[in-house]
Parts: C-alpha cells; structure tokens; sequence
C-alpha cells in the first residue's frame, strides 16, 4: 500500500452512497486505514445495481478504493457491541446517514466518546445539525438549491443544476480536510472533538464570489448561462468547434479589465486584426464588446469552423488566450498524459477486469499510497475481527449465525 502522512491512523468509515465515502477515500489516499462497515450480505446501498446484483457499480469502484470492507449488523446487539470494541482502536468514525440514525444506533457523539475520548466523530448531513431545516431530507441538488447555487446557474429564465454532484464530492472533501485538522490539534492539546459539515453549509461557502454583485447592486445573484456573471463583457461563452458533435465546445474569455491585451491577442489568432481596439471603436472595451457581441462572436464562430476544441485551446493559450476545451469523461480518459500523471489509474477488480478511474488531484512529495480496487465485501472480516480484536473462530462463528456480521 505504501505510506501517506495519515498512516497509523485508523477511520471507522459508516458512510454510504458520495459525500461520505468521498471523505473516507480521500483519508484512505493519504494512507488511513479505512473500515468501510457494511450491511452483511447486501452491503452498502450503494455497492451493487438492480440490474446486476453481486457486481459493484461503478460508483462504487470510485468512491472505495483503498478502504477494507466488514459487515456488521449494528441494529443487532451483538453488532454494535463489535462496533464499540473497534471505536476503542479508531481515531476517526465517519458518518452521512440520514438525520438522528447514528443516534438510534447508540452511537451519537456522546456514546462514542465514552468508548474513547480522543475519537474525532464527524458527521456529513445535509442541513446544519443546528438549525431549522437539521430533519430534512437532503442530496447533493436538495444541497446546490438552497446553497445558492442553482440560483446563479443557467439561463435568466431557467435556473439549471449542475450536471455533477458539487455538493456530494465537495463537502466530502471538505469533511476530509476538517477530520485532519481535528487530528493536528489532538496531537497538540490531545482532545478529540466533534466535527459537523453540512451541504448546504458548505455550498453557501463555495458561492461566496455572488455576494460581490448583491452588494454591488443590491439585487439577488443574476444567472448569465456561459457568459460573466459579474459584469456584462464579450467574448464570455462556449463557442460550438469543429466537427460539431454533442461535446466540440470551447469556452474562451478575455478579461473584463479594459487594459488587458487579450482581446487584441485573440484577434491576431483568428485572423481578424481589423477588430482589435485600437482598430474598432465597437470593439475598444469588453463592455463595447458585449454591446456587440454579435460581431464579436460570429468572428470567432468563422474561426472555429475550421478548428477542433484542442486546437483551438492550444492556439489561443499559447497566445495568453484563455481557452478551456470542453473535455468528457472519454476525452479524459483517452488521454494519456491524465494516467501518466496519475490523474487517472488503471486497476484490476475481480468482476470487470481492468478498469480506469479518475485518481487522487492534490500531490504530496512524501505521499507513496498505491492505488488499490475498492474491496469485496466483507473481504476484510477475518483481518479485521481476528487479526485486531482477536475474536476467536467460535466467536466469529456466533456472530454469523446471529446475522450481526
């Protein structure tokens, strides 16, 4: 497996579906050994599909690598009693289930730091433990609705979600770094503590750039489609490529501040320096530019006829034009620069065989955790049950027959 700054660190992991088992891949990739607990035979809700019950989904592969999976049966008194006996030799439990479950489980904060009072117990829900809304249902676009997001996301007269799930992965990440954080100050002041996040919490977080229009004209948050949400300027959209299939797209933005030179250098790409500023009074500001954008962007639609979305990322970026190609899961995937930086990993699971994977972003010098295939389940009972809490064979027999693992 190799080793990561949070090896040695041991995470109880009861998460199911994205937000939570983000968090605890994340812990995993920086070398925590994660215990993804499990429902004996069906596993977590998330594990398998209808259609193919047994194989795990995809989102399943994604979402689990490098954990170790047990079941256990916590609604069985002998499974919690399993589950209290590991919280003794965890650091961190992770949780994202629905409003009050852990505390009917018996295992509310409070519960757990009896069991050990350095544990970092966090918890991943969709509205604030705290407030008004704490009981209500939540996923990832319950989350980006009432989190401001949605609200500056589409056309004007259509408010559109986003086609991935920011919430889910974003506040699992978040939840990750929160949990390390915890861990420092427990290696300073050796406290644990209580670490709460909430979706909707943490997409008001990530809005914070709409705050600058409302204060800025007093009115809510106004939605532009492609183009700039703070200010009326051209050229600010995704512009369709050659050969115009669902995704040859290219987004292209020159900056809104009427000094950059940017403009200018879009002009020389495309072949028209008769619409630089200095050339066209129409075309002398980003304003002036959106007033008519019609000009500007059917130039740049002419242009792109004749290009493809790299090339004409490349040619424009390397005219400091910012560019960005709209790239897909298969354009990613097929690139051989995203596996070689390890950006995408090929593993080997027992069902589908070799498989690519989106891996891990942040790059730490001293992080050598090797990428490994989310794990069967209840592969890790005889390791985990035997090997650290030293149950017998008779006993782990018991628990079988009981049905709490």
């Amino acid at each position: 497996m190799g080793k990561g700054p949070l090896t040695g660190y041991r995470v109880l992991d009861m998460t199911q579906f994205e937000s939570g088992t983000v968090c605890t891949e994340t812990l995993a990739w920086f070398g925590a050994e994660v215990l993804k607990v499990e429902r004996p035979v069906a596993g977590e809700l998330g594990r398998y599909s209808q259609e193919n019950p047994g194989v795990d989904t995809y989102g399943f592969l994604t979402m689990n690598m490098n954990k170790k999976s047990i079941t256990c049966n916590a609604k069985k008194p002998e499974g919690l009693a399993l589950l209290k006996k590991l919280l003794e030799k965890c650091d961190v439990v992770v949780e994202n289930m629905g409003p009050g479950s852990m505390d009917r489980l018996g295992l509310s904060y409070e519960a757990c730091r009896e069991i050990n009072p350095k544990i970092i117990y966090a918890s991943l829900k969709g509205f604030a433990v705290d407030g008004p809304y704490r009981d209500y249902p939540a996923f990832d676009p319950i989350a980006t609705h009432t989190g401001v997001m949605v609200s500056a996301s589409g056309l004007p007269e259509q408010p559109m979600k986003a086609g991935i799930s920011v919430a889910d992965s974003g506040t699992g990440t978040a939840l990750a770094m929160a949990i390390i954080a915890a861990l420092l100050q427990r290696e300073r002041e050796g406290i644990g503590q209580r670490v709460d996040i909430a979706m909707q919490d943490f997409m008001i977080g990530l809005s914070r750039s709409q705050w600058e229009p409302y204060y800025a004209n007093g009115k809510p948050n106004r939605r532009v489609g492609n183009g700039m949400p703070l200010e009326d300027v051209a050229p600010s959209d995704t512009y369709p490529c050659k050969p115009f299939g669902p995704n040859d797209y290219v987004h292209i933005y020159c900056s809104r501040h009427p000094g950059s030179k940017q403009w200018d250098n879009l002009c020389d790409v495309i072949g028209r320096p008769d619409l630089k500023q200095d050339a066209c009074p129409q075309m002398a500001t980003p304003r002036e530019r959106f007033k008519n954008r019609d000009i500007c962007d059917n130039a740049i639609k002419d242009w792109l006829k004749e290009h493809d979305k790299f090339e004409a990322m490349d040619l424009l970026c390397k005219a400091d034009v910012p560019a960005g190609a709209l790239l897909d899961c298969a354009d990613i995937t097929n690139d051989p620069q995203y596996e070689k930086r390890g950006m995408i990993v090929e593993i080997e699971h027992p069902q589908r065989g070799k498989v690519k994977l989106p891996g891990f972003a942040p790059r730490l010098s001293e992080n050598h955790i090797d990428f490994k295939c989310s794990p069967a389940l209840g592969g890790s009972n005889e390791e985990i049950y035997k090997g650290l809490l030293g149950l017998s064979d008779a006993e782990i027999e018991e628990l079988k027959a009981a049905k709490a693992i």
